[in-house]
């Protein structure tokens, strides 16, 4: 699911991916191309990687090899990173929320229910899931795909943004809307509080993550919050950035997120700066935290940064071979990847999925 886990820590405990110890350094082992562009985080589900695709496909890969097991048609674009549970994926697509069975592909159910694009399908418990779109956080029945009656987030018509993925705890959703941060009870649909950003600017170009006690969330301005997850108080705020351009991560009582030329790394306690490392573009997607190393990409460049002290690793430029800026852009990488035995699995704009060891 997006963020690894509900909480949207983007911390992978106990997973494993390439350190660079090698004498060669780190390379492509193998690339799964597929007929159109892919944004999403592969999932390693029972020994298999499964990712969806803008080609409207959803493939079963083997990790090992890259070769495919299976693909089904679903006959519409597949963008945001799918949810797994119990033997199914629940995905989504054009105005539509679908799931499939893991084993054979098939259709299960489609809800075309929601206003707009759904984001990033998230499971809940045994039987709910939980989808934002541009004004709402919707609740589905993970049996049927039925949805319940929509939590209208942003009742002003003239207002819309909403974080493509709530980040949730205990029962409580955290989700961004407009220059607002509010906790909303899943069980009743409530607001629980609303934090309002003094600076007046938008936070919810980014999804929010929550871990002992505290909601993190940036503005375009480069100020990042540290909000109390009961009560919506400010516990303290971090000033010294440009725009905030990636949803943080959080991991061993320190915050990770980009801004527009480096990875920041905070003490969660007080929220001072343990390190930065400059990175060569806009770090706008979330960090993956694995084995005490901070995998982190931004546009067509992908690098390994020691998460204790901001020493970098290694690092990988796709399309590096290709002289012409658009072209090369082509490759750009547009969601956090996962680790698994040594390996890190990406996909990217050029409609390839990737392993790195």
């Amino acid at each position: 699911m997006y963020g690894v886990d509900l909480a949207n820590t983007g911390h992978q405990p106990d997973a494993r991916g390439p350190d660079g110890s090698g004498d060669d350094g780190v390379d492509v082992d193998w690339e799964f191309e597929t007929d159109d562009s892919l944004a999403a985080t592969p999932l390693l589900i029972d020994g298999t990687l499964y990712v969806g695709s803008h080609d409207e496909r959803f493939y079963a890969i083997d990790p090992e090899t890259g070769d495919e097991e299976w693909s089904v048609d679903l006959e519409t674009s597949l963008r945001p990173t799918p949810a797994y549970a119990d033997g199914n994926f629940y995905l989504s697509g054009n105005r539509e929320l679908l799931s499939i069975d893991a084993e054979s592909g098939d259709v299960r159910w489609r809800e075309d229910g929601t206003n707009s694009n759904p984001y990033y399908p998230l499971v809940l418990d045994d039987s709910t899931g939980v989808v934002t779109d541009n004004e709402h956080l919707w609740r589905f029945d993970l049996e049927t795909g039925t949805l319940e009656e929509p939590i209208d987030l942003l009742p002003d018509p003239y207002e819309m943004g909403v974080s493509e993925a709530p980040a949730i705890s205990d029962g409580t959703a955290y989700v961004a809307y407009e220059d607002r941060l509010g906790a909303i009870d899943l069980g009743t649909g409530e607001r629980e509080w609303v934090f309002e950003n003094e600076a007046g600017e938008i936070l919810h170009h980014i999804s929010p993550a929550v871990a002992d006690g505290l909601v993190y969330i940036g503005d375009v301005e480069g100020n990042f919050y540290a909000v109390d997850a009961d009560s919506g108080d400010l516990e303290w705020e971090y000033e010294a950035t440009t725009e905030i351009a990636s949803s943080p991560s959080v991991a061993n009582g320190t915050v990770f997120f980009g801004d527009r030329n480096r990875v920041i790394a905070l003490e969660t306690e007080a929220g001072d700066k343990k390190w930065d490392a400059e990175v060569p573009f806009p770090q706008n997607i979330p960090s993956l935290i694995a084995n005490g190393i901070v995998y982190t990409s931004s546009h067509t460049y992908i690098c390994a940064i020691r998460s204790r002290t901001g020493e970098k690793i290694w690092s990988h430029e796709f399309g590096s071979e290709i002289d012409d800026i658009r072209e090369a852009s082509n490759y750009a990488i547009r969601m956090t990847p996962i680790a698994f035995d040594g390996r890190i699995y990406l996909t990217n704009s050029n409609n390839r999925v990737l392993s790195i060891s």
